[in-house]
């Protein structure tokens, strides 16, 4: 498996390695986790809108579409300029 090297700040390598220890893991493992979790994360951004807000789909009540309230829709799309 290839080395690398990375630069942080002492910060970032304090929490590293309290990561690290309180998991019972290597600070490779961390990192590797860390990329994965980042990888995945572009990926699903990806995806649909309709898939992303899947969990909102039906968390609102009301008429399941506007033609069920005619009256609202009167003069809907014509222009209010006299």
């Amino acid at each position: 498996m290839p080395t690398v090297t990375v630069k942080m700040s002492s910060a970032e390598h304090l929490r590293l390695k309290t990561i690290a220890a309180r998991r019972k893991t290597s600070k490779s493992a961390i990192l590797r986790e860390a990329f994965d979790k980042m990888d995945q994360s572009q990926t699903t951004r990806h995806d649909s809108l309709a898939n992303r807000a899947a969990h909102l789909i039906g968390s609102l009540e009301g008429p399941g579409t506007l033609s069920e309230q005619s009256k609202a829709m009167e003069g809907y799309g014509k222009s209010h300029a006299r």
